[in-house]
């Protein structure tokens, strides 16, 4: 019987690759600020963002009326993206280190919903990233992340191809589910673990310098 080809690794960047958390809070305290109100400290605001607790709930606790709301996420989001805040970003220490290990064995793809490529491509490079990825794939996160996940990360796992998806959010859980790939939930980025056990990820880890023994566990590497 032939030996099943291995799979595709398919890794998200915000929260798995990358702590993202410094780059959110500045983006919402400067919002917030500017619209007049009090921003919450940055661990207090990040738990709340971990909890998968609303815009509308969080900016109720920073003072903000609810008739704020659609202006603030219409600011948060012309803001998320720009230079200067992707200059927050910080490359988790072991994310390099699983990278080079993993890319020689496996073939990796970079699927992460972004509004710009352009400056997803030069983040990337800046982390000196880029080379460990076959494909990279990306696109807006519109109103189901879930599915335009699935949908990206359908283009880069061959067809009749195992598929192995590493995230930080239900939405990856979910889009690996509806694939029918194995999903490891790293409990590091944008959901604590409690919000990504309720999505029944096959492995849940602390987060990336976990991911080779998932896939040990998974009988993958």
């Amino acid at each position: 019987m032939p030996a099943q080809r291995p799979p595709t690794l398919v890794f998200d960047l915000d929260g798995t690759l990358l702590d993202v958390s410094a780059r959110h809070h500045h983006v919402y305290s400067t919002v917030v600020t500017a619209l007049g109100a009090e921003p919450l400290a940055r661990a207090d605001y990040w738990q709340m963002k971990r909890q998968a607790i609303g815009w509308p709930e969080i900016l109720a606790a920073s003072g903000l009326p609810e008739a704020d709301v659609a202006d603030f996420e219409a600011k948060f989001a012309e803001l998320i993206e720009l230079p200067d805040s992707l200059g927050f970003d910080v490359l988790f220490t072991d994310a390099t280190p699983v990278l080079t290990r993993l890319a020689a064995t496996y073939r990796c793809a970079l699927v992460t919903l972004r509004s710009s490529a352009t400056a997803l491509r030069a983040q990337l490079a800046v982390f000196a990233l880029t080379p460990f990825f076959d494909v990279i794939e990306t696109a807006p996160g519109g109103t189901d992340h879930a599915f335009q996940k699935a949908r990206l990360i359908r283009k880069v796992v061959p067809d009749d191809d195992p598929g192995v998806v590493v995230g930080d959010s239900e939405a990856d859980v979910h889009a690996a589910t509806a694939l029918g790939y194995t999903s490891i939930a790293v409990s590091s980025g944008i959901r604590d673990r409690g919000v990504l056990e309720l999505a029944n990820p096959s492995y849940l880890v602390d987060d990336i310098g976990h991911v080779e023994d998932a896939l040990r566990r998974a009988k993958l590497l």
